[in-house]
């Protein structure tokens, strides 16, 4: 009977501590959510900036055969980021949400008259995308959230506690579901989506590295030229351009 009695307790604790991991994760949950969805939309205005460059350059009057087919390529590339982010969210339980999406229009990008231009836009848009990630790698390296009512779904609430998730508490370290629920209530200093910054770091930020520099060799290039608009640089580049 005392036996069946702990294991009652026991059951409970066990709950109790459950629910509230899950009312705490879910907290931080709907900011993460939402930086993700956000990078997502980034991604995308990279991958309809470059299919307009792409198209852009196989016009009658501009028009760049090898140029158009680099930036293809480059909308490719930003079509399967931004889908990498999306398979993402749905393996861990996110929900994926998205706003209308536009080509990047300011900047170097508000007038496109030569190829020149055209590559210091691309410049321009790789930083964007860079300065998106650095900032989504600050987030959730130290989630910012307010502990209220917040709620989790039920259908995705196993894949969210899977993920790799350290919760810093009194300056000790652990795994969400590792700490004690009321010193996490009152006593949470960091909240850290590990999986999720290796991602961001390892899988996109060296390849931005290299693609900016890679764009900017080609504004460089073209620079050598003097007239942004010369005709025979353009078409130098253009015919030496490597796919």
């Amino acid at each position: 009977m005392k036996l069946l009695t702990v294991l009652v307790a026991l059951s409970l604790i066990c709950a109790t501590c459950a629910t509230c991991h899950e009312q705490i994760l879910s907290c931080f949950e709907q900011r993460v959510n939402q930086r993700i969805n956000e990078q997502i939309a980034v991604e995308l205005k990279g991958h309809y900036t470059y299919l307009y460059l792409s198209h852009f350059f196989l016009q009658h009057d501009f028009y760049y055969p090898k140029a158009a087919k680099y930036f293809r390529a480059k909308s490719d590339e930003e079509m399967q980021h931004a889908e990498k982010f999306i398979d993402y969210q749905n393996q861990r339980g996110g929900t994926y949400s998205i706003s209308s999406v536009e080509k990047k229009s300011d900047g170097k990008c508000a007038a496109i008259t030569s190829l020149k231009k055209g590559f210091q836009c691309a410049v321009e848009l790789e930083m964007d995308v860079t300065r998106a990630l650095n900032s989504l790698l600050t987030d959730v390296s130290d989630v910012k959230a307010e502990i209220g009512n917040c709620e989790i779904d039920d259908g995705n609430k196993d894949l969210l506690l899977s993920q790799s998730i350290l919760v810093t508490v009194n300056g000790t370290t652990k795994a969400l579901n590792h700490h004690v629920c009321g010193d996490l209530e009152s006593k949470l200093e960091k909240v850290e989506y590990v999986e999720l910054g290796e991602m961001i770091a390892h899988d996109f930020l060296g390849h931005q590295l290299e693609d900016t520099k890679e764009l900017a060799n080609y504004v460089g290039t073209l620079e050598k030229f003097g007239d942004s608009e010369s005709a025979l640089g353009s078409y130098l580049v253009d015919k030496h351009l490597e796919l």
